[in-house]
């Protein structure tokens, strides 16, 4: 069976429908990539991407893709809404797959007024972050909102390694857009140093 045949069974059981084919060609990729998903509302964004993710990351734990999602909004009504999604929809993965509460990827929010809970303190499990934007970029920028200094650099590595930023509605971002663009290039042009490190070397 083909990855894009076995992704779009698992899709189907997840969400009862079989995939958009978008969904279905995110879902088949062996590569965690930069992309631009632009749809209509409705039709299906954030089934697509924790989809693919469960699928990918947490189901066949595979290297190339991150064991955090992040997921980055502009406001809190989006936060609330996103956050009870992707519940739900691991919820019905983990009842398909016959998966043990315990071994859930768990969904955090991070949005003010909120008492967070120590996503931090398990950094090898799997992970949905679901946040606004001021609560999750000033952490990606060692700066974090109303969080205790002496956690800045944890939260700060967390939110620059083995993750999957999504930024969602970005027409309310203002020059959140632009800080995630320059922090994703900052993260590209380390990648590529490295790599050019290990070819000289």
């Amino acid at each position: 069976m083909n990855t894009e045949m076995e992704y779009g069974e698992v899709f189907q059981g997840i969400t009862g429908w079989a995939p958009h084919d978008w969904q279905a060609q995110l879902g088949a990729a062996a590569e965690c990539d930069n992309r631009l998903i632009r749809i209509p509302t409705g039709l299906g964004k954030t089934e697509g991407v924790l989809a693919a993710w469960l699928f990918h990351a947490v189901a066949r734990q595979q290297p190339s893709w991150p064991r955090r999602l992040v997921w980055c909004l502009p406001m809190r009504v989006l936060v609330e809404q996103t956050a009870e999604r992707c519940r739900k929809i691991i919820e019905r993965w983990a009842q398909v797959n016959s998966i043990d509460e315990s071994d859930r990827p768990r969904v955090h929010i991070l949005m003010g007024g909120e008492d967070t809970d120590r996503w931090w303190l398990q950094p090898e499990r799997p992970a949905v972050l679901v946040g606004t934007q001021d609560m999750l970029l000033s952490r990606a920028l060692n700066r974090g909102y109303a969080s205790a200094r002496a956690r800045w650099p944890m939260e700060y590595a967390l939110l620059n390694q083995d993750c999957l930023w999504v930024m969602d509605e970005v027409q309310l971002m203002d020059v959140g857009l632009a800080t995630s663009a320059q922090l994703q290039a900052f993260r590209d042009q380390d990648r590529s140093e490295q790599h050019f490190g290990k070819e000289t070397n």
